[in-house]
């Protein structure tokens, strides 16, 4: 078992102010679909000097640490030029030969680290999980075959639950169209 601090460095992300003219993405909670982590943001902050050292890198985690819903991301450079705000933890991996972002952020997001976060933090008006908890996560580091094959795995899990519900969304609609049909033809 290793901390978090031995493999990731853990930073608090940063209070902008946004402007409609921005050049770089704050990301906020607010981002983030809640069930498939989807980003939905606009460049929103100028860049200058000051956030160059806040800006993401390929692989970095977003843990969002405040409040009643807690949720790991993966950042990607496709996303564009971005800083997370104060909401966020910002992992980033020390060394990616040892541990893959993936295999990190899908530990994070189990549900028994999400009851975890939620023990450590009950009690409080507004939860927030600290950058000291987070450091003292204990994470367990299989090989990197192994991890690979998790993710493998997990993302096949994730994509049969993805085709479950548009099933099942599917038969609603059909089911709806057939009482329909019914009702019309009385």
């Amino acid at each position: 078992m290793n901390q978090v601090k031995d493999i990731a460095t853990v930073h608090t992300g940063v209070y902008l102010k946004e402007r409609p003219d921005g050049e770089v993405q704050y990301l906020q909670v607010k981002d983030f679909d809640k069930s498939t982590h989807s980003f939905f943001s606009f460049p929103s902050v100028n860049m200058a000097n000051k956030i160059k050292k806040y800006l993401l890198s390929e692989g970095d985690l977003l843990f969002a640490a405040k409040g009643f819903v807690n949720f790991c991301v993966v950042y990607r450079e496709a996303w564009g030029a971005a800083v997370a705000s104060s909401s966020f933890l910002v992992l980033k991996i020390k060394d990616k030969d040892k541990i893959m972002p993936e295999y990190l952020n899908w530990h994070i997001n189990r549900d028994d680290m999400n009851l975890r976060f939620k023990n450590m933090t009950a009690g409080n008006v507004m939860p927030s999980v600290t950058k000291t908890m987070m450091e003292n996560m204990e994470i367990p580091v299989p090989s990197l075959s192994m991890q690979k094959k998790i993710i493998a795995l997990t993302t096949l899990c994730d994509r049969e639950g993805a085709l479950l519900e548009q099933i099942r969304a599917k038969r609603r609609e059909l089911m709806q169209k057939e009482i329909i049909h019914l009702i019309n033809k009385q």
